[in-house]
């Protein structure tokens, strides 16, 4: 197979809070990525280990074998993803699971030839740019509209190509923005957070910092503010049974009815609507 061939099929696809992996080692049948939005630890995969922070991609290709060590905390956030290469089985969308190295079946693993460029451990840090994408690739999988695998499925293309092409791309402002957007992602529910708190932390004048993060982002300070805000609220309506008045304060805004309103400005719909229209799906 060839990389201009890359047509993936998603089979599974999941933001996870306080993320652990699985508790004993084990081997995929299909290609994974994790994406760590928010955590610490390493993994072992074939034999190797790998540390990873925040920000960081992690793609493995079928018969992996691997394990997480993750330190836990209660801001644990990873995207996980779990798809062939292929459209060859496009229309079977079915979880194939995640057995225990002693289990695995070989015979299971989906039949194709892997590119050469996705045959082997990629590990990515610093990848932020690709973590909005593998959200919206998420949630169009998991709400399951017209054309959904499709639409999830050409994102997915997108963020592999990224991987591929663009890693480590931030030259020397690398480590700032990655402090910054940490910083803003541990703090997101502090509802006094502002470009100006974040400049004065990091000890950069208000107009170059979010000059930064709008190069890089697409998103001013307070645009990735608010967005980092609404996706959390979105997770914790989908897979938590608190009322929308105690998620709008947890996730920093001042009032529930600012939450609403700008809620459903960004997806045209209320919160409760939301939860509403996808609790079939979680």
């Amino acid at each position: 197979m060839e990389i201009y061939s890359l047509n993936p099929n998603i089979r599974y696809a999941r933001a996870h809070n306080n993320f652990k992996g699985v508790p004993y080692l084990s081997k995929c049948y299909d290609c994974r990525i994790f994406y760590i939005c928010s955590g610490k630890g390493y993994v072992t995969a074939n034999g190797e280990k790998y540390n990873f922070t925040n920000n960081y991609m992690i793609f493995f290709p079928p018969a992996t074998e691997y394990r997480f060590e993750i330190e836990y905390h209660e801001s644990n956030f990873v995207q996980v993803i779990n798809f062939d290469l292929t459209d060859k089985y496009f229309p079977n969308t079915q979880y194939l699971g995640t057995p225990s190295a002693e289990d695995f079946d070989i015979d299971k693993i989906p039949a194709y030839d892997l590119p050469k460029e996705l045959s082997h451990i990629i590990v990515s840090e610093d990848f932020f740019r690709i973590n909005e994408a593998l959200n919206e690739c998420i949630e169009i999988f998991i709400t399951k509209s017209k054309y959904y695998k499709e639409m999830a499925s050409s994102i997915l293309k997108k963020c592999l190509l990224m991987l591929l092409t663009e890693e480590n791309s931030l030259g020397k402002n690398n480590k700032l923005i990655t402090a910054v957007l940490e910083y803003i992602n541990a703090n997101y529910a502090n509802a006094s957070l502002s470009n100006q708190q974040i400049a004065a932390h990091f000890n950069y004048h208000p107009y170059y910092l979010n000059r930064l993060i709008k190069d890089f982002t697409g998103k001013t300070i307070h645009q990735y503010i608010i967005y980092y805000r609404l996706r959390m609220a979105k997770d914790m309506l989908l897979t938590t049974n608190q009322d929308v008045n105690t998620i709008a304060w947890k996730v920093g805004f001042n009032s529930p009815s600012h939450f609403i309103n700008t809620f459903h400005r960004h997806f045209g719909r209320t919160p409760f609507e939301y939860r509403q229209a996808n609790i079939g799906y979680i």
